[in-house]
């Protein structure tokens, strides 16, 4: 539950501030996983992250297809 608290956070923060972000959620999991069905990840245009949904394989990818979205 701290996940999802510092995900609100964060998002609070950059909408104060005016900054663009994008919620990341992994809906559907084949196979073993990192994370399971319902993780999310807070990024920021600025390229901050909050929270995650791998184990870090993936972040480098969200973020730049976070970028173009």
């Amino acid at each position: 539950m701290r996940e999802i608290q510092a995900i609100l956070s964060a998002y609070d923060a950059l909408k104060t501030q005016g900054q663009p972000c994008v919620l990341a959620t992994v809906v559907h999991v084949e196979g073993s996983s990192y994370r399971q069905a319902g993780a999310r990840m807070l990024i920021a245009e600025d390229g901050q992250l909050t929270g995650a949904i791998s184990g870090g394989c993936l972040e480098a990818d969200l973020l730049a297809a976070a970028q173009l979205a």
